[in-house]
């Protein structure tokens, strides 16, 4: 019995050792887990209204009150379902702080730290690797970002702010366009009428890379009338193609689309759109 029970354990060892399936992982040590920073968290990103606190400790976090009562307050609650929703497609809404929530959230933060690091915002000695903290350096940095961009400096570096940050690069204090500038509506009755025109095309297939995919597929939405959760992505040629003013989920698309486009975006779009 107990030479059995040896030559079982050896065979699971060798499979362990051969594929890794079988192999226990440790669990990932959280960075993100005190409710004190969690708080911080939200506030930095933008699910949570900041209070702040007249005497900050800027050795550790951004000058919003320290508060490390359990994550059970409706606001705190809200907050968190708010940060669950954009990322619904990885975690479940509802409001509790679990490992996988806290796990995205880290991502969330070194996501940003990376992007404000290549635009110039920070150093890795100021905001080291992997230290998914919203402290002084992250807050000083997105104070700068904002600055740059002419965006209120509150430190506060919202999903719109953020996907500013994953373009290429930034324009300095860029000037939104009078609104005749560009007018979707417009732009699409002038593709159709000159929808091989190779300025157009390139135009539009650049929107489409730099625009994030939950605004693609809430675009993509709008337009079939839909609510899918991961739906196919609309080409914009196509929709500027078979744009329908009378049709009520081409207006909702088109104007939404409209609403996502920053000014560095737009600014890039109108170059190439009306390049000769």
């Amino acid at each position: 019995m107990l030479d059995l029970f040896i030559s079982t354990y050896l065979i699971f060892v060798k499979q362990d050792t051969l594929n890794g399936s079988l192999i226990a992982k440790e669990p990932k040590s959280m960075a993100v887990s005190s409710p004190e920073v969690i708080r911080h968290v939200l506030i930095g990103l933008g699910y949570l209204t900041p209070e702040i606190d007249p005497k900050p400790d800027l050795t550790k976090f951004a000058p919003w009150k320290r508060n490390n009562n359990s994550l059970t307050d409706d606001p705190t609650e809200e907050a968190i379902k708010k940060f669950q929703k954009q990322y619904s497609q990885k975690l479940v809404v509802n409001g509790n702080a679990d490992s996988e929530t806290r796990t995205v959230m880290e991502d969330t933060v070194i996501g940003l730290q990376n992007r404000l690091k290549f635009h110039g915002f920070a150093t890795n000695a100021e905001i080291p690797p992997n230290k998914p903290f919203y402290g002084p350096a992250t807050y000083i940095a997105v104070k700068k970002f904002q600055k740059s961009q002419g965006l209120t400096e509150n430190g506060i570096a919202t999903i719109e702010q953020r996907q500013i940050l994953q373009q290429a690069s930034l324009t300095d204090k860029p000037q939104t366009p009078p609104q005749s500038q560009l007018k979707l509506r417009d732009l699409c009755l002038q593709f159709q009428k000159n929808p091989q025109n190779p300025s157009y095309i390139a135009a539009l297939n650049n929107l489409q890379q730099n625009l994030p995919k939950d605004v693609l597929h809430k675009v993509t939405n709008k337009w079939r009338g839909t609510n899918d959760q991961n739906p196919e992505i609309v080409k914009l040629t196509n929709l500027f193609t078979y744009y329908d003013d009378n049709n009520a989920n081409h207006r909702d698309a088109l104007n939404h689309l409209q609403s996502q486009i920053t000014p560095a975006i737009s600014q890039a779009f109108l170059s190439l759109w009306n390049k000769k």
